[in-house]
């Protein structure tokens, strides 16, 4: 086995919609700064057809950085998040490099060079992953563990015959509960890809009050995440917009982190946004499309969740309560000495 370990930087995994491309190691490694665009390739083609394609490499440092580019096969998991396949399928041959290494010089792009050579006999969708191993790998002096960095660039392949099929389900359209305090308020988004090609939703949630109004309206798959053909794959949004807001607790910069290492949350009061206090029920109502290379698809589902901050409804009540007390007990003094002063007289 090879013992070494593959660290995929997470610029392409944030923009390109495969962003659950999983790295086998988190520690990031020095000297090894590189760009690539673009960020994906997605294409389709007839059988039979050859396509030249390249993306292009950026080295952000001051040294040359080698470089070898390797073929490997995508699919994804349980969850719907791309992984890359340790498989050698058939398609794995189908997309070639020109250069068996490429060295990147500073400050300078450097293109690499690739083909697709589409058999007659091809189905209808092809994942790869094209990635670019630094040559050299640095020392881990903890595991003593040869770390290797290495970026992807996720080529996606739709091939053009009779029998394309582009559609998705909803499955799923919730949030975490049905009543909060105050917002974050997550929705999740759950689709399924039930044609044979790869399927990228795109969508909105629009955020309705007691009274009918739109209050907010979030974006579905924000980062155009998609989904492989028989996958499903869940989206989040989140709302975090009003007067009183949970949020991360941050120091210096820095997330706080509690005893079980997880992010401290405070509340946030935002008092320019004193209108915008939530609190009563909301409908929130999901609208998916799906483009195919025929026609739309589209979804939609709605729900309902309650919003009522409780502990600060307690408060201005108590407030109300002591300011009446005040202005009662202010009354009754001030009436009983003009009674006296009329008695008086």
């Amino acid at each position: 086995m090879i013992a070494k370990k593959l660290l995929f930087f997470s610029f392409f995994v944030s923009i390109f919609f495969f962003s659950g491309i999983h790295s086998t190691h988190a520690q990031t490694l020095e000297n090894f700064d590189v760009t690539v665009s673009p960020t994906f390739i997605e294409l389709s083609a007839k059988p039979g057809a050859t396509l030249n394609q390249s993306v292009r490499l950026r080295n952000n440092t001051n040294s040359e950085i080698t470089v070898k580019p390797e073929v490997r096969i995508m699919g994804g998991d349980e969850t719907g998040e791309l992984t890359i396949k340790e498989t050698k399928e058939e398609h794995l041959s189908w997309l070639t490099v020109k250069d068996e290494t490429l060295t990147l010089k500073p400050r300078e792009w450097t293109t690499a060079n690739f083909t697709i050579q589409i058999p007659e006999s091809a189905a209808y969708g092809y994942y790869w992953a094209l990635s670019f191993t630094a040559e050299n790998g640095q020392k881990n002096r903890e595991t003593g563990t040869t770390l290797t960095a290495s970026l992807a660039v996720p080529v996606l392949l739709s091939v053009q015959k009779e029998g394309a099929k582009t559609e998705g389900k909803f499955l799923e359209f919730r949030t975490g509960s049905t009543f909060y305090e105050y917002p974050p308020i997550s929705f999740t988004t759950n689709l399924q890809n039930i044609g044979n090609v790869h399927i990228r939703p795109r969508g909105n949630i629009f955020i309705k009050d007691f009274l009918g109004r739109t209050v907010s309206t979030l974006e579905i798959n924000e980062s155009q995440g998609g989904i492989l053909p028989t996958l499903n794959r869940s989206f989040e949004s989140v709302w975090n917009d009003g007067f009183i807001t949970y949020e991360t607790k941050m120091k210096d910069g820095v997330e706080v982190l509690g005893d079980d290492d997880k992010p401290e949350r405070e509340m946030k009061i935002h008092y320019q946004k004193l209108l915008d206090l939530r609190v009563g029920k909301y409908t929130a109502t999901a609208l998916v499309l799906i483009s195919g290379d025929t026609r739309d698809y589209t979804y939609e589902k709605t729900i309902s969740f309650f919003v009522f901050p409780w502990k600060v409804i307690l408060v201005l009540i108590g407030i109300v309560i002591f300011v009446g007390i005040g202005l009662f007990t202010t009354s009754r003094t001030i009436i009983r000495k003009v009674k006296g002063i009329f008695r008086k007289k």
